[in-house]
């Protein structure tokens, strides 16, 4: 046990700690390993009664019974996975798992006799009765494994309905494995012959559709695939990709031939306006029309538009040697004459290009004026301007050119929608293909599935196979269970009621929690005792009470326990202090007991002490020393006697007595008379110490009135009765009245208990002697008429 050392709540007492120690802010916690320790006896003892219990309850309940067998369970040849069909049987824990169902255990009930058991069929769930029972382990084999050897078994008090219920579900699950193939197979069966029909009705929709599909599909000719160099087959565009690739060509040819002719333009209009002579403008026109294409596309004046846009380069090379021959007509005729050699030459050039032009086919380009009419050589001889038609015909040119590309951006259109049609039927057309294809070719697996399952399903599923007898043992389950449960509960039992008592208990156990809550030193520990024959017969012959055991057996370790007790006493006291004060937190602590006997081993030690039974309402001195108790300390509080009248002596040398005397009624305003204070101050100086008895303080206000005419107080408590609480208030009560306490003595220790005292008294026991007989000292009772000499002396 262990307290804390400073408490800051008084209401709560202590401090609950159910899985180990700490150290509370406030009252205390249990040390579990400490705890345990010290309850070890009674532990052993819970567990051997719970143990016995247990082998009763055995013998009451009788025996169980296990019956066990092995059966091997072998998976037959299956169609192989990767043909696509899904593993019907399970493996090793599917097998454990099903034996223990309502399924089989139902089948042996209805099929193997189990019904006819009474003790079976009359339970309240006969199915679950089986179940609980029985047991299903592998003991050899793997998940992945062919063959796999289980073992059965089934435990009860009768051996006979054991061995039956094990016999059962071995046959009942045989027929399982039997009755679940035949199903399986079938339904397997019916199931691939329903896909090959499903296949066959899908590829004759699909194929129809197909038809459909190319029946709808417009006109398309597909052109043959082109072989490469390194002899691979590529696919060929279609009729749309090449008349798009076509169109395409000759808009870029157009759209050069632009800007041929723009840069032409250009540069004619620049040398106009830089003003050359004629004779240079007619030169560089003549000079262009004989190295350049501006002819190209028909030359200027050519009719048929997008047709002469699309002739060859020798058309246009033709154009241009014909427009530069009539351009030198024109002007030898306006210088020399129709009829000069030179322009009779030329005229047979022209005539000799337009005859090539009708053999060929061709049209000849014809120049015309600005109106549009053709224009003669009649017109050129008589001063046409050659520069004008050569700037006429290039402009011509530009707005044939764009009406051409006009033309050609409509055909580029249709063409390119009619190839994205070509390409989406050609993706249709392959979709649907490859479905067709894909489902003829699930077909032909399904096919080569059924014809293996026709030659295997036979040998499908699993061969089950009782591989050693039904076997009866005595089972030790039972008799582990149920004296191993017992056991543990009787354990259990004796902490749980251990641990709610010290939980419960908050009286002071150890002399660590003394010192904590009285927070006073500890003056001694006296052991607890028994008054035995001998003790009681010698107090009997030397008019004593048993319980002083100081006197009456001076070698026991009682009696070495007050030694300590005065001895430390005497090392506490200051010079010139001779009067203590003994009270406790609540009666029955043993503080009168305490006092007489404390009185006693002062007294041995060679001092002169009177003992003063200050408890005026429960006096216990006089029945401690066997005196009598007529007149006492109250009738000298009343002036009714003289203290030292009614002193008596007693048995015990240099020890004197002062009884209570009879009860009063008025014993607090008694002992706040100042006749206490004097009889005190008088017995101070004729005896060497003064013991006190006072009541205890928790019960009446009488010891605080003492506490002031008393150099000191000892504080005594009881073990395992004065609680902690008292034992705080008892501390609050001294410190506010500013009582001196020199220290506390704590009866019934009890030596043999775990405790942090430091020592063990038992260890020392050979040192006592219980029975050893004092020395009797002698010591005559004065007569009265000595003792009223000795008064009138003082």
């Amino acid at each position: 046990m262990s307290a804390p050392q400073k408490p800051t709540n008084s209401a709560a007492e202590f401090d609950f700690a159910p899985f180990g120690f700490h150290t509370p802010s406030i009252g205390r916690s249990i040390d579990i390993v400490k705890f345990v320790l010290s309850l070890w006896k009674p532990l052993a003892l819970g567990l051997f009664a719970g143990l016995l219990a247990g082998i009763c309850l055995y013998l009451y309940l009788g025996p169980l019974y296990s019956a066990s067998t092995q059966v091997l369970v072998s998976k037959k040849a299956t169609v192989p996975q990767n043909n696509g069909e899904a593993n019907r049987y399970g493996e090793r824990g599917d097998h454990v798992q099903l034996i223990k169902t309502d399924l089989i255990v139902e089948r042996a009930f209805k099929d193997h006799g189990l019904s006819e058991i009474p003790s079976l069929a009359g339970a309240y769930d006969p199915l679950r009765e089986v179940t609980e029972g029985l047991s299903v382990d592998r003991s050899a084999g793997q998940e992945s494994s062919f063959d796999n050897v289980l073992t059965l078994s089934y435990l009860h008090p009768n051996k006979d309905l054991a061995k039956a219920v094990v016999q059962a579900m071995v046959e009942a699950y045989g027929d399982y494995l039997e009755d679940t193939r035949d199903q399986n197979a079938q339904q397997l069966y019916k199931t691939l012959l329903d896909r090959q029909k499903g296949l066959e009705t899908d590829i004759q929709k699909l194929e129809v559709e197909y038809q459909t599909f190319r029946n709808n599909a417009p006109v398309f000719l597909k052109a043959s695939p082109v072989i490469s160099m390194n002899g691979m087959q590529t696919q060929a565009p279609n009729q749309y990709e090449t008349e798009l690739a076509a169109i395409e060509t000759a808009q870029n040819e157009n759209l050069r031939k632009s800007s041929s002719i723009r840069a032409r333009l250009a540069t004619l209009d620049r040398k106009i306006e830089e003003k050359p002579s004629r004779e240079e403008l007619e030169f560089w026109v003549l000079h262009s029309l004989s190295t350049g294409t501006a002819g190209a596309g028909g030359g200027p004046g050519t009719a048929g538009g997008g047709a002469a846009m699309a002739s060859s380069p020798e058309k246009a090379q033709l154009d241009s040697q014909l427009l530069t021959a009539q351009m030198l007509e024109q002007r030898l005729l306006h210088s020399l004459g129709a009829e000069h050699t030179q322009v009779r030459n030329v005229r047979k050039q022209i005539q000799t290009l337009l005859g090539f032009y009708t053999r060929q086919g061709l049209r000849p380009p014809e120049l015309k004026d600005e109106s549009g009419k053709p224009i003669s050589s009649r017109s050129a001889a008589l001063g046409m301007d050659i520069v004008s038609v050569y700037r006429d015909t290039l402009v011509g040119q530009l707005k044939e050119l764009e009406l051409d590309n006009e033309n050609l951006a409509l055909l580029h259109k249709d063409a390119q929608q009619k190839a994205k049609q070509a390409e989406m039927f050609e993706v249709e057309e392959q979709r649907r293909k490859d479905e067709i294809s894909m489902k003829k070719d699930q077909l032909e697996r399904l096919f080569d599935q059924i014809a293996e399952y026709d030659i295997s399903r036979g040998q499908e599923g699993y061969r089950l196979q009782q591989i050693s007898q039904v076997r009866i043992e005595r089972s030790l389950k039972r008799v582990l269970k149920l004296v191993g449960t017992c056991g543990v509960l009787g354990v259990v039992m004796i902490f749980c009621l251990s641990y709610f008592r010290e939980w419960r208990d908050t009286s002071l156990k150890t002399l660590d929690e003394v010192t904590t809550f009285m927070r006073k030193p500890i003056m001694g520990s006296v052991p607890s005792f028994r008054n035995t024959s001998d003790t009681n017969r010698l107090a009997k012959e030397r008019g004593i009470s048993p319980a002083l055991c100081f006197f009456n057996r001076p070698g026991s370790r009682d009696a070495e326990a007050y030694r300590s007790i005065r001895t430390s006493l005497f090392v506490t006291m200051k010079e010139g202090e001779k009067v203590v004060q003994l009270s406790s937190a609540a009666p029955g602590e043993g503080k009168s007991t305490t006092a007489a006997n404390l009185a006693a081993a002062i007294a041995q030690s060679g001092k002169s002490v009177l003992l003063i039974d200050c408890d005026l309402r429960r006096a216990t001195q006089h029945q401690l020393f066997k005196a009598s108790n007529d007149v006492g300390l109250a009738d000298v509080l009343q002036n009714e006697v003289e203290w030292r009248n009614v002193v008596q002596v007693t048995a015990i040398e240099r020890l004197s007595l002062l009884t209570s005397g009879r009860a009063p009624a008025n014993p607090a305003e008694l002992l706040s008379d100042t006749k206490l204070s004097e009889l005190l101050k008088e017995a101070r100086e004729e005896y060497d110490f003064v013991l006190i008895d006072s009541p205890p303080i928790l019960a009446v206000s009488d010891p605080c009135i003492i506490a002031p005419h008393v150099d000191g107080m000892l504080l005594v408590v009881r073990m395992k009765q004065t609680n902690r609480a008292a034992a705080r208030r008892v501390h609050e009560t001294v410190t506010a009245h500013g009582v001196a306490v020199y220290g506390v003595v704590a009866n019934d220790f009890q030596p043999d208990a775990i405790s942090d005292s430091g020592y063990d008294s038992m260890a020392y026991g050979s040192y006592y002697d219980e029975v050893q007989t004092p020395t009797r000292t002698k010591q005559a009772r004065q007569p009265k008429a000595e003792l009223a000499a000795r008064d009138s002396e003082f």
